[in-house]
C-alpha cells in the first residue's frame, strides 16, 4: 500500500470519528472537562468537530485522488 492511500485512508477515519463524535455527542470526543468546551460551550464545541471532521475527510478524499494539498 502507497503512503499516499494510506495517508488518506487514515485523514477519513479521522475525520469520520471527529464528525460522528461531534454529531452523535460521543463524551470520549466532546468531554465537557476539556477546556475547549469550558470556552465555546456543549453546541459550539460540537460544531467545531463536525466541521473539523468534514475537513479531513475531504482532505483525505483528495490525496486518494492525488491531490497534494497538505
Amino acid at each position: 500500500m502507497d503512503n499516499t492511500i494510506f495517508a488518506g485512508l487514515v485523514l477519513i477515519l479521522a475525520g469520520l470519528l471527529s464528525l460522528l463524535g461531534g454529531a452523535l455527542n460521543w463524551h470520549i470526543v466532546t468531554n465537557p472537562d476539556k477546556l475547549f468546551n469550558r470556552l465555546l460551550g456543549d453546541t459550539g464545541t460540537r460544531v467545531i468537530y463536525v466541521l473539523v471532521g468534514i475537513v479531513l475527510i475531504i482532505v483525505g478524499i483528495g490525496r486518494l485522488v492525488g491531490l497534494n494539498w497538505v
